[in-house]
Formats: C-alpha cells, sequence, structure tokens
C-alpha cells in the first residue's frame, strides 16, 4: 500500500516538472523593443529580436531608401521587394550597415526583417524624388 502511495506521488512529480520543462519550451516568437511603421519608413529598436518583423511601403520609382542597422548582438537577414518579384536587396546575417537603395519603379514593397539573437536598432526611411 505504501509503495503504491508513493508511486503515484512520484508519477505526480514527474509529469508536474515535465509539463512545467515543457511550458518553457514554446516556439514563441522573442520581440521586446518598440516597431514604427509608418508612409515614410519602418523602424524598430530592440533588446530582444528573434523572430521576422515586416512592414509595407508605397514607394515611386526613383525614390531612395537609407537603411541603417545597428547591432550590439546577433545579425538580421533582410529583404526589400514587390510580392511575385526578385527582391530589390537581400542581406544576410547582417550586423551593421548604412546604405542606400534605389527604388527601381513605383508599387507596394515590402520590407522583412528576421532577428537571430539580434539587440540593436534598425531603420528604412525614405528619401522622396527630389522635384526640379
Amino acid at each position: 500500500m505504501i509503495k503504491r502511495g508513493i508511486t503515484r506521488k512520484a508519477i505526480t512529480a514527474i509529469l508536474l516538472a515535465i509539463c512545467l520543462l515543457l511550458s518553457g519550451c514554446g516556439g514563441k516568437s522573442a520581440f521586446d523593443g518598440s516597431r514604427t511603421s509608418e508612409e515614410t519608413g519602418f523602424r524598430m529598436e530592440y533588446s530582444i529580436l528573434d523572430k521576422e518583423e515586416s512592414a509595407k511601403m508605397k514607394l515611386t520609382e526613383g525614390d531612395q531608401i537609407q537603411v541603417h542597422i545597428s547591432h550590439t548582438a546577433g545579425n538580421v537577414d533582410v529583404i526589400v521587394g514587390q510580392n511575385g518579384e526578385e527582391p530589390i536587396y537581400k542581406g544576410t546575417e547582417q550586423e551593421n550597415a548604412d546604405f542606400i537603395l534605389m527604388i527601381p519603379k513605383t508599387g507596394c514593397y515590402h520590407i522583412s526583417v528576421t532577428g537571430h539573437r539580434a539587440e540593436g536598432a534598425i531603420s528604412f526611411t525614405q528619401i522622396p524624388l527630389k522635384e526640379e
């Protein structure tokens, strides 16, 4: 009788421990920071980025996008392009960078940023076409 009681308690304790351990193993996305997406840009600052974040921007042929990537840890993958077409930019495991993207044609552009244990900031700021 004593063995049976101990066995039930042991099984209950083991099942509880397994449940607690598995609750921390979910495929949860990790993001801790701020994110702003508007007509003229997409910006994020984060202490944790371990997932994909994205935004859309309507751009005109000849526009330029100033890209700024600054990290103290980790890196990011970046893709900029229109759906169904070859991206105008694709960077893998980016760390720190500053560059300008030229927009080849008018349309809606999808910006995708996937962090890998990243900490830092990233921004895409539209530089409108100057009218003469």
